[in-house]
């Protein structure tokens, strides 16, 4: 009955048979434990056992398949010898009728050497497995046949625990000599995180997922990497219009391991809609998973064909991958054969392998560059209300790039997944997609350029929204006006000093106790103010916000209509609204300003419902409260004739976490098995919105979760308001709107949100609009001067310079601040204002052509130079000048005390935009004088551009001359275009 033995294990490495796992002792006499189904069996390092798969007779064993067990020593080195003739014949040596190998394993090798080869192996014995035992993970595994590489495709698992890895996909041949190759280390830039889980890995959790442990010196490269694949794919299936697979979950030990419960078996699906565009989807084809509700053009049938497209498709197997190459270089384009593809309920990752380093996009996240740094950096992606900050997961959602090839061609891809995800950029070079729910759809641009990649990406998504004439011109805004009085003084003081501009906003100090819909008795004046400036050619936008107040004492039409129709979000299975905290105060309170902000939300804040802008009937009920707005029926006196819209806080934002009274109910949901890198990551989903147990409805009738489209709500919120400034006004209008995902610009713009008054704000507003022009929303630009933090004033200078070539110029900052409006400072301020200004207003034939061309062919306004100079290197990395359209450059001073600045000049010829001279700098960088009254404008050579007379704003700009300027190319050639009508019309 005894389960113990003692044995003394001399002075050498050793090795369980059954598990390879190394004994832990030496020279000592141990006691082992030995169940009844065991027998203590160990192999001594240093040695190579050939084996071969056992039968009931040794006449069928010997035709099984053999194999290798290399037990390695100290210096990972081993040694081993097999003898083999037909087991039964006599005298099989003296008549030299045998066989005699030789096997070796040094410095990462395997060399197989028959030295005595006259057994013909009639029944075709080949090593199909080689155990390696006492190794770090194997990479890289090639097979040489008499020095030249063989075909095989060797298959690597390892064991991290057992320090064990298993070589299959072999057929060395039992009477031939081979060498096996192999690396033992990957490179720090090649490890895929295994563990990025929220409370970090340690060497126990790592190898309970199969994953290997190696501390680094660096505190970026990941200690806890992949070195098995989770997934095998099969029955590969290629047809004229796409291919098919399945992919299936490996039986293992750690399939389980990784967070939520893993989806067995998946269907690939790839489908070759265009030449330049493809699609593949991976997802579960036994149950229904959420998909992005958000639609697309999409071709009704493939209209590719094989000898037009641009690229070619391959399924790859052992690890799973999808390879996309271009047809024309053999660039690949797409690569996902890297270890660690997951597909769990509430946990999906993939990687893939990128051809440069190059790529540009992902957002909304606050960039310090315009190329993404590659240097391990995590962003997360999920609609937080939350200000411009590095790193920091934004107003909208983007899982949109687009890539550079190291020959210049140019390609973008699409994640079409809207919860919650982060993307990890690493040097090999690489990015992982991490995703908590729904399914992998990706849709791949060829172009080959980067506007032809933009272009099609505005294809499939929708088009930017034509804006109206007006819109381009300068706006100002504030949070914080005290009445109407003071707009009127601020309007009249920009007229007096006769500086442009053609839209006044009004911020939530519009409404009584910030309550959509319902004016402020300080702005009873409002709506005549409004007629008078209209009367003179302006225009005015106002806000609102996406909540309603349920606490009113007195009658609120808004809410009451909206309970009348069910407009607001609940709770599952018909349950109770889903409450919130955002701006809107109780009634017959005073709110003590001196009071902290969790003080003030909890004693002032109203409780507020969200609409659920999905379902037809809250787009009904929100275009009648805003045909109320714009025409009171019941007063009047109290319309606000308004030309447009600015819709905030529609992440949507709340003041609380989760709900009130008793916060959310689901934890699950709340916080995920894996936590995307958030802010706030430690708070959940629900930190400053809504729970995510929260139920929407569709318009199909379909019932969702909040938690899978969180991150389409401002964009369901943006289509129906742009609709109602339409119906309402019978004119274009427009929709400013802070939340986005991809198709948001069809209907509306963006600004880039409350950003600080702050030097390095300058330039990264820059990124920020190209950002924007790769996700094809056009009609972007920051607050100007900075909307936190009182601004400073040559910081003020610079950026209203910089302003006035912003699609979207607006100067806009928030309350308790000091003006910083263009009348606010002294003469010199406006001045520079309004010659800046004047310069916008001339050119505003080009800017608005340009509208129109991103309108109807989805070209880039705010442009960067790669665009254009994609042959030149330089520009891959240029993101402190900017292009409008083609042939504007624009070279801002971005740095306080500066009166020159360093501007590249790519190879074309370029004209000072105020001299109209030849600066003679081609494919160079030049210094340039930047006086304070100063921005560095130039016109690229080979265009021409339409001009008007400046005026007050564009309603009497639009009535005065026209001109043209022909900026000549080396040939002496120019070309250019005009889009005109009657600037308004819908």
């Amino acid at each position: 009955g005894a389960e113990k033995v003692k044995a003394y294990v001399p002075n050498a490495t050793w090795y369980d048979y059954e598990t390879g796992e190394e004994l832990g002792w030496r020279k000592q006499s141990i006691e082992m434990q030995l169940p009844g189904d065991k027998i203590g069996l160990h192999l001594r390092g240093g040695y190579i056992f050939p084996t071969q798969q056992p039968a009931t007779t040794t006449e069928a064993s010997r035709k099984n398949p053999l194999g290798l067990i290399v037990a390695l020593d100290e210096n990972k080195e081993a040694r081993g010898e097999l003898f083999w003739d037909d087991g039964e014949s006599k005298d099989t040596v003296a008549q030299n009728i045998y066989l005699f190998s030789e096997f070796s394993v040094t410095q990462n090798r395997l060399d197989v050497s028959t030295l005595q080869s006259t057994y013909m192996n009639p029944d075709n014995l080949a090593f199909q497995e080689i155990k390696i035992f006492g190794t770090r993970p194997l990479y890289n595994v090639t097979v040489k046949h008499n020095g030249m590489v063989n075909q095989m495709a060797p298959q690597v698992s390892y064991d991290p625990s057992m320090k064990v890895a298993v070589i299959t996909g072999l057929q060395l041949l039992l009477n031939e000599s081979y060498t096996v190759e192999w690396d033992d280390s990957i490179r720090d830039e090649e490890k895929i995180d295994c563990y990025p889980d929220q409370h970090g890995a340690s060497e126990t959790s790592c190898t309970a997922r199969g994953c290997v442990w190696e501390e680094s010196n660096s505190d970026v490269v990941p200690f806890c990497y992949f070195v098995n694949e989770l997934y095998s794919v099969s029955n590969v299936q290629y047809g004229s219009h796409g291919a098919t697979a399945n992919i299936s979950l490996k039986a293992s030990p750690y399939s389980g391991a990784f967070p939520s419960t893993p989806v067995k078996e998946l269907q690939l699906q790839v489908t070759y809609h265009k030449n330049e565009m493809l699609q593949f989807k991976i997802y579960d084809p036994n149950h229904s998973r959420y998909e992005v509700p958000v639609p697309l053009n999409i071709p009704s049938a493939p209209s590719s064909t094989p000898e037009s497209r641009l690229y070619d498709v391959l399924i790859k197997e052992n690890p799973f991958g999808i390879e996309i190459r271009r047809k024309g270089t053999g660039t690949v384009v797409w690569d996902s054969q890297l270890l660690g593809f997951t597909f769990s309920d509430m946990f999906i990752r993939i990687s893939t392998r990128l051809p440069s380093t190059y790529i540009y996009g992902f957002g909304e996240t606050e960039h310090t560059t315009f190329k993404i740094d590659m240097n391990w950096n995590k962003w997360g992606m999920f609609s937080r209300d939350e200000p411009p900050g590095y790193r920091k997961n934004s107003y909208g959602v983007h899982p949109y790039y687009m890539g550079l090839e190291e020959d210049g061609n140019a390609h973008g891809v699409l994640l079409m997944n809207s919860n919650a995800m982060d993307v990890t950029f690493q040097p090999m070079p690489a990015l992982t997609y991490r995703t908590t729910g729904g399914i992998l759809d990706f849709y791949v641009f060829l172009g080959p350029t980067p506007e032809f990649v933009t272009q099609q990406y505005t294809e499939l998504i929708g088009r930017p929204v034509m804006v109206p004439y007006w819109s381009l011109g300068f706006q100002l805004c504030r949070y914080g006006y005290e009445n109407d009085s003071e707009i009127a003084s601020l309007y009249d003081e920009m007229v007096d000093k006769k500086i442009p501009y053609d839209v006044q906003y009004s911020d939530i100090d519009y409404m009584e106790r910030q309550l959509d819909f319902k004016l402020s008795p300080k702005f009873s004046g409002f709506p005549a103010l409004i007629n008078r400036m209209k009367a003179n050619g302006m225009r005015v936008i106002l806000i609102l916000d996406p909540a309603i107040s349920g606490n009113e004492t007195e009658p609120y039409p808004a809410f009451t209509r909206g309970v009348e129709n069910d407009v607001f979000i609940r709770y599952p299975n018909n349950g109770s609204i889903v409450w919130g905290k955002v701006w809107p105060d109780y009634p017959n309170i005073t709110v003590d300003p001196s009071l902290g902000w969790d003080h003030q939300v909890e004693q002032y804040r109203a409780y507020v419902a969200f609409p659920d802008f999905f379902r037809n009937s809250t787009a009904t009920w929100w275009k009648k409260e805003i045909k109320e707005l714009h025409s009171n029926t019941q007063d009047p006196a109290k319309s606000l004739k308004f030309d447009g819209l600015w819709i905030d806080m529609n992440e949507p934002s709340s003041f609380v976490n989760g709900a009130v009274p008793s916060g959310c109910s689901d934890a699950t949901l709340n916080h995920p098995p894996y936590m995307p890198y958030l802010e706030a990551r430690d708070r959940g989903l629900s930190s400053k919105t809504l729970c995510m147990e929260s139920e929407q409805i569709l318009p199909d009738g379909s019932r969702v979760r909040h938690y899978d489209v969180h991150n389409l709500y401002g964009w369901s919120q943006t289509r129906p308001t742009y609709e109602a400034v339409q119906e309402v006004t019978g004119e274009r209008g427009i929709v400013i709107t802070r939340s986005t995902f991809p198709s948001s610009g069809r209907w509306g713009g963006h600004w880039l949100g409350d950003n600080t008054a702050a030097w390095d704000q300058l330039g990264k507003s820059i990124i920020g609009m190209m950002d924007f022009s790769l996700f094809g929303i056009s009609y972007t630009g920051s607050d100007i001067c900075g909307f936190f933090q009182d601004a400073e004033y040559e910081m003020c200078v610079r950026w209203m310079q910089l302003g006035a070539f912003y699609p979207f110029s607006r100067n806009h900052n928030t309350i308790g601040t000091r003006r910083q409006d263009p009348v606010s400072w002294n003469k010199t301020f406006e001045d520079i204002s309004r010659s800046v200004l004047e310069t916008r207003y001339t050119l505003l034939p080009y800017l608005y052509t340009l509208m129109y061309k991103a309108h109807t062919e989805g070209s880039t306004v705010v442009r960067p130079l790669l665009h254009e100079f994609v042959s030149d290197r330089e520009t891959w990395n240029i993101d402190k000048q900017f292009l409008l359209g083609p042939a504007f450059l624009v070279s801002p001073v971005l740095e306080p005390n500066a009166r020159k600045v360093e501007a590249y000049f790519p190879r074309a010829r370029w004209y000072d935009y105020y001299k109209g001279v030849d600066i003679n700098a081609t494919g160079e960088w030049k210094t340039l004088e930047a006086p304070l009254e100063y921005i560095n404008l130039h016109i690229r050579g080979g265009y021409i551009l339409p001009w008007q007379e400046p005026a007050m704003n564009t309603h009497l700009s639009r009535q005065k001359f026209m001109g043209l300027r022909a900026a000549l190319n080396a040939e002496g050639r120019a070309e250019g275009w005009l889009f005109w009508d009657d600037g308004k019309r819908i």
